[in-house]
C-alpha cells in the first residue's frame, strides 16, 4: 500500500509539472491547443493511476483517475476534462471484466461533477479556497460510490459498497485536497507573474512613450533608469546617461538648490518640484521642470522617481508676459500722468468759466441774462461732473483709489444728499422725501464722501428720469451678520419715473452704458455713475441692485457694513482740521498765484466776502511776503515759475516763529490722489481743486479760519420762455487769430472801461514771455513760458497764438529742438498778428501798460 501511495504522489508531481508546463507555455499556444495538451497528461496520469492503484483489501482498490478528472475540469477546462475521462473511460473498457460498466461510469460522473463545479465557482466570482476543494473532493467521492450500482449485482454492489465507501469518503477528499492545492499554488503563482508582467508591461509603455522623461536616481544621485524619451528632450540615448550623476546635466548656478531640494527627500515626503536649467548634448540649457517623488527599489534601497518636463516654452511665455505686465504698469503711469495733465489743462480754463459765472450772479443782471449766465454755470458744473466720472473710473480700474475710513454723522450726510438735489426735483414739480429708519445710528465709521458720491448718483438718476410724481430716499438697519456682528445698511433710492424694461435691465452697471442708446442724447452723461458707484459700493465691502417696473418706477439700492461710531468721536474733516467756529471776521489772505485770470477770479470772490487779499506771482515772492507781512491764511497755487507750490511750503515751514505755523491750502487742477498727496507731505493743511467753486473755496477758507460756514442760496431770476432758445457758441476755426465771442465775454465780465488795460496788460506779459521763449536759460524753461503764453491768449480770445503756444509748449518738454526752432518763429509771427488785431478790434486802439 505504502509503495502504491508513493507512486501515486510521483503521478502528482507529474500532475503538477504538466500544468506549470502548460499555463507557462509561449503565447504561440491558443486555448483549445493548451485544453487538449494538458486533458492529454491528465488522461495519461489516470491511466497511469488505474494502472497501479492502492490496494485496501483483497480484490478492492481505489485509483486517481475520479479527482483527476474532477479537477482537470476546474484547473484546465472542459475540453481538457473531456480528453482525460476519455482515456480513463477507454482504458478501463480496455481492461474489461464484471465492473467495466461501473468502472467506466465513474469518469463520466467525475467529468460532470467537474465541469458544474467549475460553472458554480465561475458563476459566482468565487475566489478557488481550500475548503472548495475539499467539497470537490466530497462530491467525486460520492460519484465513485454512485457508480457502483452498475455492477451486476445488487450483493456485489453491497459488498463493494460496504469494503469501499468509507475509504472513498475518507482518501478521494484528502487527494482531491492535496493534488488540488499543489495546483491551486502554482496557479496563483502564475497569475501573480502575470499580473507582475503587465504591470511592468503597462509602466514600460507609459515611460518608453511618455513626453516627460522618467529618471530613477539612487541615494547617491547616480542614475539608475532613464527614459527613451531623453532622445527627444536632450538629445542623449539612455545608455549614455545612466550611471551618470544627475548634478552633471544641471547648470552650475541650479546644482546647489536642485540638491538641496533631493537632500530633503525621505520616505513618506510628498512630491517635490524645482524648476532648472538642464544640459542639452550640443551644450545648450533648457528649462526644466522636476518633480521628484522618495521610493523604494526591488531591493528595498532608498531612491527617487523624477519626471522631468522641458518647460522652455513656458518659461518664454513667463518672460513676455513679464514684459508685458511692465509695460502695462508703464502705461499705467503714462496713463496717471496723461489724467493729471488732463485734469489741469481742463480744470483751469473750467475755474474761469465757473468762477466768472459765480460773479456776474452777484452783480445787477436782467432776468434774461441771468437765466443764460447760470446756464453757463450750470454747463461748466455738467462738464466738472463728467471729468471727476473719468477720473475716479481710472483711479478705481487702476486700483489707486484708497478708502478713507472716519466716523461721521450719518443724518446729516443724508439730509445733506437731500438738499442737495431738491432743487432739482423742485424745478421738475417733483417731491423729494427723506425717510430715516428709527433704528439707524447716528454716528458710523466709513468713507463719507464716497457714500455721498453714491447717493448723489442715484439721487441725480432718479431725478433726471422722473418727471412726475416723487423721490424717496430712504436708510434702514439689516439683520446683523453672524460673523462680523455689525448690522448692514441698506440706502434706497426710490422713484416713480417710467421704469426700465426687461431688455435693458441687463445694461445697467455697465461701464458707459445707459438704458438705451436715446438716454444720452436726452440726458446726457457718461454713464459711468452706476458703474463707479457700483464699484465704490463692493469696494467699502457692499453691494448694490434695483428693482424696475416699467410704468410704475425704479428703486436702486446698496448696502454697506458700517459700524457704529461714538458721538463725539467723529471727523468728517481731515483729521488735524480745526472745527468751525460761530461768526466770521475779516481775514488777511496771501494768494499766490501766477495766473492773471486766477488771480482776478479768486481775489474777487475773496474779497467780496469781506477779505483782504496780498497777491504773490511765484513761489519765491510768496515766501517773501511772509517772511516781512501778517497773514491769516496762504493760498498756495502747485505750478509757478522759479519757485513752485511745493518748494514755497517747504520754505515757509522751515521759517521760525508764528509764521510757520499759518495755514496754507494748496490750489491744484491735478485731482489724482497722488498729485494730492504732495501737497500733504510738503506741509500743506487742505487743498481746493480748480477750477474753484466759489462755495468750496469760501467754506474751507472759513474752516481754517475758524468761522462757521456760510450757506449761501442763489435762486435764479425768472424762468425760460418756451420759444426761448439759448445761443450757440461757435467755435472758431483754428486759423483764426482773433475770436471776438471771447473778447466780448471779457468785455462784459471786466466791463467796457476795464478791458483795454486788461488787454495792454495781457498783451505786455505775452511780449516778455516770447522773449524769454527765443532766448530761454533751458528748454524748460522756455516750455513753462510756453505753457503760460497758452492761457493768456486763451483768455483774449487769440485762437491761433494760444495753438501754436501749446505745440511749442509740447515741443520743449519732448525735447525735439528742431520742431522747437521752427515754432518759436511762427508763434512770434502770430504774437504780431494777434496785436495788429487786437488793436483794430477794440475802439481807440490798446492803450499802453502802465
Amino acid at each position: 500500500m505504502a509503495y502504491d501511495l508513493a507512486q501515486n504522489l510521483a503521478a502528482s508531481a507529474f500532475v503538477v509539472l504538466a500544468y506549470t508546463f502548460v499555463v507557462r507555455r509561449p503565447e504561440g499556444w491558443g486555448n483549445l491547443k493548451r485544453q487538449g495538451v494538458f486533458g492529454l497528461f491528465m488522461g495519461l496520469t489516470a491511466v497511469f493511476s488505474m494502472m497501479h492503484p492502492i490496494h485496501i483489501g483483497p480484490g478492492i482498490f481505489i485509483d486517481a483517475r475520479t479527482p483527476l478528472v474532477g479537477l482537470t475540469a476546474l484547473f484546465g477546462g472542459p475540453l481538457a476534462a473531456v480528453v482525460t475521462a476519455a482515456l480513463a473511460a477507454a482504458y478501463r473498457f480496455s481492461l474489461g471484466g464484471a465492473g467495466m460498466a461501473a468502472g467506466m461510469a465513474n469518469p463520466a460522473l467525475s467529468l460532470a461533477a467537474g465541469v458544474g463545479f467549475s460553472w458554480w465557482v465561475t458563476r459566482g466570482g468565487r475566489a478557488l479556497r481550500l475548503r472548495y476543494l475539499f467539497g470537490l473532493g466530497l462530491l467525486l467521492a460520492g460519484c465513485s460510490l454512485s457508480s457502483l450500482l452498475l455492477l451486476p449485482n445488487w450483493a456485489l454492489t453491497v459488498e463493494v459498497f460496504d469494503r469501499t465507501a468509507l475509504p472513498f469518503l475518507t482518501m478521494l477528499p484528502l487527494g482531491t485536497l492535496f493534488l488540488g492545492a499543489l495546483l491551486l499554488r502554482e496557479q496563483r503563482h502564475r497569475d501573480a507573474e502575470l499580473r507582475m508582467a503587465e504591470s511592468e508591461a503597462r509602466y514600460r509603455l507609459l515611460a518608453d512613450n511618455v513626453t516627460d522623461m522618467i529618471l530613477v536616481i539612487r541615494a547617491g544621485g547616480e542614475i539608475a533608469y532613464v527614459s527613451p524619451s531623453v532622445r527627444e528632450i536632450l538629445g542623449h540615448e539612455p545608455a549614455e546617461i545612466v550611471g551618470r550623476h544627475a548634478a552633471a546635466l544641471l547648470h552650475p548656478d541650479d546644482q546647489r538648490p536642485a540638491a538641496e531640494a533631493f537632500s530633503g527627500l525621505e520616505s513618506g515626503s510628498p512630491t517635490v518640484s524645482v524648476i532648472h536649467r538642464i544640459r542639452h548634448r550640443d551644450g545648450r540649457f533648457l528649462w526644466a521642470e522636476s518633480s521628484m517623488r522618495p521610493a523604494r527599489d526591488a531591493s528595498g534601497a532608498f531612491t527617487v522617481v523624477a519626471a522631468v518636463r522641458d518647460v522652455t516654452e513656458r518659461k518664454l511665455y513667463e518672460e513676455q508676459l513679464h514684459e508685458a505686465r511692465a509695460a502695462a504698469e508703464a502705461g499705467n503711469r503714462v496713463k496717471s500722468e496723461f489724467l493729471a495733465s488732463m485734469s489741469h489743462e481742463i480744470r483751469t480754463p473750467l475755474n474761469g468759466v465757473i468762477g466768472f459765472a459765480d460773479l456776474l450772479l452777484g452783480t445787477e443782471l436782467t432776468a434774461e441774462q441771468r437765466q443764460y449766465v447760470a446756464l453757463q454755470r450750470e454747463a461748466g458744473r455738467g462738464l466738472l461732473a463728467i471729468i471727476g466720472d473719468i477720473l475716479d473710473y481710472s483711479k478705481i480700474e487702476a486700483g489707486k483709489l484708497e478708502l478713507e475710513e472716519r466716523g461721521f454723522d450719518l443724518h446729516r450726510l443724508m439730509r445733506d444728499a437731500r438738499d442737495l438735489m431738491s432743487n432739482a426735483a423742485s424745478q421738475k414739480g417733483l417731491a423729494l422725501e427723506l425717510a430715516l429708519g428709527a433704528s439707524v445710528p447716528r454716528f458710523v465709521r466709513g468713507d463719507e464722501s464716497r457714500i455721498r458720491q453714491i447717493l448723489l448718483n442715484l439721487l441725480g438718476n432718479a431725478v433726471k428720469f422722473t418727471e412726475r410724481g416723487s423721490v424717496l430716499l430712504s436708510v434702514g438697519v439689516l439683520s446683523a451678520d453672524e460673523a462680523t456682528g455689525v448690522a448692514p445698511l441698506r440706502f434706497s433710492v426710490s422713484d416713480t419715473g417710467t421704469g426700465i424694461a426687461p431688455s435693458e435691465q441687463s445694461n445697467l452697471f455697465q461701464r458707459f452704458s445707459q438704458g438705451d442708446s436715446s438716454t444720452t442724447r436726452r440726458y446726457g452723461g457718461t454713464g459711468l455713475g452706476l458703474i463707479i458707484s457700483k464699484q465704490l459700493s463692493e469696494l467699502m465691502g457692499g453691494r448694490i441692485g434695483f428693482h424696475s417696473s416699467p410704468g410704475i418706477g425704479s428703486t436702486f439700492w446698496f448696502e454697506l457694513p458700517l459700524p457704529a461710531a461714538v458721538e463725539g468721536k467723529t471727523d468728517g474733516k481731515a483729521e488735524g482740521r480745526p472745527a468751525a467756529a460761530p461768526g466770521r471776521r475779516t481775514a488777511r489772505i496771501l494768494l499766490a498765484e501766477d495766473v492773471p485770470m486766477n488771480q482776478i477770479v479768486t481775489s474777487s470772490i475773496l474779497c467780496k466776502a469781506g477779505h483782504m487779499v496780498e497777491v504773490a506771482e511765484d513761489g519765491e515772492a510768496a515766501v517773501e511776503a511772509v517772511r516781512t507781512g501778517q497773514f491769516d491764511l496762504i493760498l498756495m497755487d502747485m505750478q509757478m515759475p522759479r519757485m513752485d507750490g511745493v518748494q514755497a511750503t517747504t520754505a515757509i515751514r522751515g521759517m521760525e516763529g508764528g509764521r510757520r505755523a499759518v495755514p496754507i491750502v494748496a490750489l491744484t487742477a491735478n485731482a489724482l490722489p497722488d498729485q494730492l498727496q504732495r501737497c500733504l507731505d510738503a506741509g500743506m493743511n487742505d487743498h481746493v481743486t480748480k477750477p474753484i467753486e466759489r462755495d468750496t473755496l469760501l467754506a474751507t477758507v472759513d474752516r481754517w479760519l475758524g468761522m462757521a460756514p456760510q450757506v449761501q442760496a442763489t435762486l435764479l431770476a425768472g424762468a425760460q420762455p418756451a420759444d426761448a432758445h439759448p445761443p450757440v457758441p461757435t467755435r472758431p476755426d483754428k486759423d483764426v487769430v482773433l475770436d471776438p465771442a471771447t473778447l466780448a465775454a471779457l468785455a462784459d465780465t471786466l466791463g467796457e472801461e476795464a478791458l483795454p488795460r486788461f488787454v495792454a496788460g495781457t498783451l505786455s506779459e505775452l511780449h516778455q514771455r516770447i522773449g524769454r521763449v527765443l532766448d530761454p536759460a533751458s528748454p524748460k524753461d522756455a516750455g513753462f513760458d510756453a505753457h503760460a503764453m497758452v492761457s493768456l491768449a486763451g483768455n483774449l480770445g487769440l485762437v491761433e497764438l494760444s495753438r501754436l503756444a501749446r505745440k511749442l509748449q509740447h515741443a520743449c518738454e519732448q525735447g525735439r529742438t528742431d520742431a522747437a526752432a521752427a515754432l518759436k518763429e511762427e508763434v512770434q509771427a502770430a504774437l504780431a498778428r494777434a496785436s495788429y488785431a487786437l488793436g483794430e478790434a477794440l475802439p481807440g486802439g490798446v492803450i499802453p501798460a502802465v
